[in-house]
């Protein structure tokens, strides 16, 4: 019943995604957005060492012990189960990519780090940022770091903590942000308070992204209030995930999105 909300959730979204090449588009600078990020398939340089490593997870069936502070549910998973359901798939992560890239962003913000594949692509668009990533399950923390390691990427500073007790103390230790990746608890109240708490520490100019948009009733309200938030300027849905632009220059507007072809 899940899968059927999820296909016919989806093809609302292609219904309503009357802007798939950016025509219709007012702003000069989401149109060059559109273009230069959401429709720009290039493939980098980086990809394809980091989808290596999407890889081996996925074939990984040795088991971890996952602390879920979202859930409350801890039991043992398998790698491969948690690479399956918990990461973004490529074209998804590619986009985050190509965010840092064409804006060259410094000081980088993931709540919800998993295995890491999100944060290695980030990290790998930027010369000289820095990715602040969270994470609360200590196993998967661990295999996250390796992943890292792997591929040198030593200015991601990978944090192993509870978000929602640590968060604040986290965020006043570090300069304002450029990008926010919001990946971590998946229900109305905490995404919220993050996205509240992020607000307050990010550049006038940052973009924020939100994972999972549709992913449950209290994503959707979640998404819909974000949108109708006072400093937030422009929205694009792409479904999987919810773009978010706090630039004041931009006229408040919402744009839905179809990325694939």
């Amino acid at each position: 019943m899940k899968r059927l909300r999820q296909v016919y959730k989806y093809l609302v979204h292609l219904l309503t995604a009357r802007n798939t090449n950016g025509f219709g588009v007012h702003s000069p600078y989401v149109y060059e957005f559109i273009q230069s990020v959401l429709k720009e398939k290039h493939p980098f340089y980086a990809f394809e060492k980091i989808e290596a490593i999407r890889k081996q997870m996925l074939a990984d069936n040795s088991k971890i012990f996952v602390t879920d502070y979202g859930t409350g549910t801890d039991r043992e998973r398998a790698v491969s189960e948690i690479a399956q359901h918990a990461l973004k798939e490529p074209a998804m992560a590619q986009i985050l990519f190509r965010i840092v890239h064409h804006h060259q962003y410094k000081n980088i913000l993931e709540l919800g780090t998993s295995l890491g594949i999100s944060s290695m692509y980030m990290a790998s668009a930027s010369v000289g940022c820095q990715v602040i990533t969270l994470e609360g399950c200590p196993a998967i923390s661990a295999l996250a770091q390796q992943n890292f390691d792997r591929l040198g990427l030593k200015h991601i500073k990978l944090i192993n903590c509870n978000i929602d007790e640590q968060l604040s103390s986290i965020l006043s230790t570090l300069n304002k942000l450029d990008f926010v990746f919001i990946d971590a608890n998946h229900r109305y109240e905490p995404l919220m308070r993050y996205f509240e708490t992020c607000l307050n520490h990010a550049d006038e100019k940052a973009i924020f992204v939100i994972d999972d948009i549709y992913w449950s009733a209290e994503m959707k309200k979640a998404w819909k209030e974000i949108k109708e938030h006072n400093m937030v300027k422009a929205t694009i849905d792409i479904y999987h995930m919810g773009i978010v632009f706090l630039n004041p220059m931009l006229q408040k507007r919402h744009y839905v999105v179809r990325t694939k072809n």
